[in-house]
């Protein structure tokens, strides 16, 4: 397997446009990349040093937030964001979630670690809804954060339930649960919600349609690493166009879309 190394990944961040002061929400698929040189640190190592403040590391004047999903509340689990790992998230997640400095967003189910910036900020965001109005996906959208593949393909990016919840897309619906959860003030009964898949449906979704429109516009940017590609693009350029998709239909960007 070819090696990647820390240069290597910071010339490729800074060709794609990765600024000092940027949010990113990075999405990642590392074995696409090759071997790191280091270990894994060194792919937080770099994201660091992109959105720092140049030449000085000491404060932390960008973000970088990862998913750290995990569905064990919704099988009945009590949940503690301090220990419950990133299920199915990838290494980086998992190594940003147990970083020191690192915050995580409270919802149970769909959560966020982050470092930086606005690492306190998103992490106090406590909305029944992962994607709700004023929850840590909504200010990220505010915010104009950049969304980071590294290895991973578009259909990873989490954002597009943001628009679903935005846009009432029928192959979902409300569902609520409820159970233990490790707070700062001890142990509490809580309940939240999740717009969930209707399995009788079994949507499954592309956003290569988005991605493909968006690289036509030159908003959606790419470079290959060894056997996979590391991509860039705007929530504000992302987001407005999932939202004309799902407009113009609600389930164009079905694989399965159901014969109606």
């Amino acid at each position: 397997m070819n090696e990647v190394t820390q240069e290597q990944l910071l010339e490729i961040l800074q060709l794609l446009g990765v600024q000092p002061g940027d949010g990113l929400l990075v999405h990642s698929a590392l074995q696409f990349l090759g071997r790191p040189a280091g270990g894994i640190e060194m792919y937080y190592q770099a994201l660091y040093e992109s959105v720092s403040l140049k030449p000085s590391r000491l404060q932390p004047y960008g973000t970088i937030a990862v998913p750290t999903f995990n569905f064990s509340f919704a099988r009945g689990e009590a949940y503690d964001p301090n220990s419950a790992p990133a299920d199915g998230m990838g290494a980086l997640s998992e190594y940003i979630r147990q970083l020191p400095e690192a915050r995580r967003t409270r919802h149970p189910l769909q959560s966020l670690a982050v470092v930086g910036r606005y690492a306190e900020d998103l992490a106090q965001r406590d909305t029944p809804s992962a994607f709700d109005p004023g929850s840590a996906f909504d200010r990220m959208v505010e915010l104009n954060f950049k969304i980071l593949l590294l290895g991973a393909d578009i259909d990873a990016v989490s954002l597009i339930h943001y628009s679903e919840q935005r846009m009432n897309v029928p192959y979902r619906y409300w569902k609520d649960f409820s159970g233990l959860i490790n707070t700062p003030t001890g142990w509490e009964e809580r309940t939240y919600r999740m717009y969930a898949r209707d399995m009788t449906i079994d949507p499954k979704l592309t956003l290569h349609p988005v991605r493909d429109e968006l690289i036509k516009q030159g908003k959606y940017l790419s470079m290959t690493l060894n056997y996979g590609q590391i991509s860039l693009v705007r929530m504000s350029d992302l987001i407005p166009m999932i939202d004309r998709f799902l407009a113009e239909d609600p389930y164009s960007l079905m694989i399965n879309r159901p014969n109606l």
